[in-house]
């Protein structure tokens, strides 16, 4: 309960205290409010200073000036904005002067890069695989090549007929199908014509049938005759190329045995060469043992002469 009675105490003389703080402040603002605003005294304007011809200078423009140590060009020991250095000039006279240098190296750069590369190009240094070089290929694999050019040539020739005979095969069996289909529709309605007579609409389809028939079998007469020209055309083709095939067979068969023949001899004089070479190697050999030996002899009749 004392201690209650301490803390009210406290609170009460703090609140005692504050008001008259308010009243301490707010009276003389009242006093004030209420006295007429004062007149406004009039100030005569300075005139501005004379321009100098010469304009203020910074203390870091002067460079004649020497520093102290640790100290900038403003007197201080740390920089401030005047010890900036200050650009002079027009901006875009420099800049247009240095744009125009470095245009300048960049398009002598440009063309002095494609003066090399054209050159290089031109001068066959610089192989970039555009076209398939010239391989020193023999006669004989030029041969093997067109060989196999050859055979390649008539594998894609035989699949294109197959491929055509299938197709032909196909469409054929097809119509055919159809055809039996519309015959058997056909011998139904003729059936039930003759037991007891059919309506108008399948009459219609009775002709039709039967005129689709007829022209079916002139199409049929007529591919079939087509098939059969055009496997005779086909093997008149392949008569002509095996005919061909077997002319430029003898023909390399018969440059087979002359290159075989101009070999043959080649290696027959090449041969002959040698066996020369070899008889005048001996006589030579033969020759320089006689005369080793006529040294010999003569050495031996020196050192009897001499007594030894």
């Amino acid at each position: 309960m004392s201690r209650f009675l301490v803390t009210a105490k406290e609170r009460l003389q703090r609140g005692l205290r504050f008001g008259q703080m308010l009243i301490h402040n707010t009276g003389p603002q009242q006093m004030a409010a209420k006295k007429p605003p004062a007149p406004p005294k009039v100030v005569k304007a300075t005139p501005p200073p004379p321009k100098s011809s010469k304009p203020p200078k910074c203390p870091g423009d002067n460079k004649d000036m020497k520093r102290k140590p640790g100290f900038f060009a403003s007197g201080g020991q740390h920089a401030v904005l005047s010890d900036c250095p200050k650009p002079e000039g027009d901006f875009m006279k420099a800049w247009s002067a240095k744009n125009g240098r470095y245009n300048l190296i960049l398009i002598s750069g440009v063309l002095a890069a494609g003066g090399s590369l054209g050159f290089a190009l031109s001068s066959g240094i610089l192989c970039l695989n555009w076209n398939i070089p010239e391989y020193p290929y023999t006669e004989d694999e030029m041969e093997e090549f067109e060989i196999e050019e050859e055979r390649r040539r008539e594998e894609k020739e035989a699949r294109e007929e197959r491929h055509q005979d299938a197709v032909e095969a196909r469409e054929l069996g097809i119509r055919r199908r159809n055809a039996k289909e519309a015959m058997e529709r056909e011998v139904d309605l003729m059936q039930r014509d003759m037991d007891g007579g059919i309506t108008d609409a399948e009459l219609d389809e009775l002709q039709r049938l039967a005129a689709e028939r007829e022209a079916f079998e002139l199409w049929e007469k007529d591919e079939l005759k087509r098939l059969e020209e055009q496997q005779k055309e086909r093997e008149k083709i392949r008569k002509e190329k095996a005919k061909v095939k077997a002319e430029r067979d003898k023909e390399r068969d018969k440059k087979r045995k002359e290159k075989e023949a101009q070999l043959e001899k080649e290696e027959a004089e090449r041969e002959k060469a040698r066996e020369k070479a070899r008889k005048e190697r001996e006589k030579a050999e033969k020759e320089k043992q006689k005369e080793k030996e006529k040294a010999e002899k003569e050495a031996e009749k020196a050192r009897k002469a001499a007594g030894y």
